[in-house]
This record gives C-alpha cells, sequence and structure tokens, in this order.
C-alpha cells in the first residue's frame, strides 16, 4: 500500500487518507485547497530531506518569486548541506535582488559546497564576456 506523510504532524500516512490518524488533520480537504505553487511550498518543510530538496529544484524552474523567503528560510534551517545547496541554487535561478542579496551573505559559508554553487552562481560566463569579434580560434 503507497504511504504519504500527514501536511501538519508530517507522521506516515496510508493512501488514499482522507484523514490523518494521529493529529485528525483533513488531509483530503487540505489538499483540495491548495495549488500546485504551495504544495512545493509546503514540501521545503517536509520532513525528508528528498523532497524538500526535489521541492527547491521546481521552485528554481518556476522561477516564482513567491519562493524567494521560504526558499531563505529553508537555507537557515536546512537539515544537510545537500538540501541547502539546493535552495542556494534555487534562489540563483530566481535571481531576485533580495535572492542575490542573501546569497552574497553565504559566500564564506562554513560548508564548502554552499561556497562552491554560491560562487557558480556571482561567477561571470565567458560566452557573456566574450567581445563581438573575439575569436579563440587560429
Amino acid at each position: 500500500m503507497p504511504r504519504s506523510r500527514c501536511p501538519k504532524c508530517w507522521q506516515e500516512v496510508g493512501e488514499p487518507a482522507t484523514g490523518c490518524p494521529a493529529c485528525g488533520f483533513n488531509i483530503q480537504e487540505f489538499w483540495n485547497s491548495k495549488d500546485y505553487f504551495d504544495k512545493f511550498i509546503l514540501a521545503l518543510n517536509h520532513s525528508e530531506p528528498n523532497s524538500q530538496i526535489n521541492a527547491a529544484c521546481v521552485l528554481g524552474k518556476l522561477k516564482d518569486t513567491r519562493a524567494v523567503g521560504p526558499l531563505i528560510n529553508l537555507v537557515k534551517n536546512a537539515p544537510n548541506d545537500n538540501v541547502a545547496k539546493a535552495a542556494v541554487k534555487a534562489l540563483g535561478e530566481i535571481g531576485t535582488q533580495e535572492a542575490r542579496t542573501f546569497l552574497s551573505t553565504l559566500v564564506y559559508h562554513p560548508a564548502k559546497i554552499i561556497r562552491d554553487e554560491v560562487m557558480a552562481i556571482f561567477a561571470p560566463s565567458p560566452l557573456l564576456n566574450k567581445k563581438k569579434g573575439d575569436s579563440n580560434e587560429s
């Protein structure tokens, strides 16, 4: 039987589940009231790090500026560096001033994986710096 988690208490529940046996939360009504974007924002707080990483990746691709605050919060409270890296990358893809300002504070982050991701975001692209008519070919 497939399993999922209650969006309120994150306890594992069977599917299809209309209510959570642990906390009594009405799961079906809750999910029916959420749109696509909201579900990914909620997944940033999931108890499984892979779900958090997947949600961050999708939110980065969507480039919806409403995700900036929740992604910043995820970086600050990530359960591990891989989750934080996914949120950093998503913030770079969204690219708002708020996101870029926050990312600039991570240049000296203690985790190399985070510093490297930040540097990749801020590194100038060689294609952008190439002047018209310049060629490396002989």
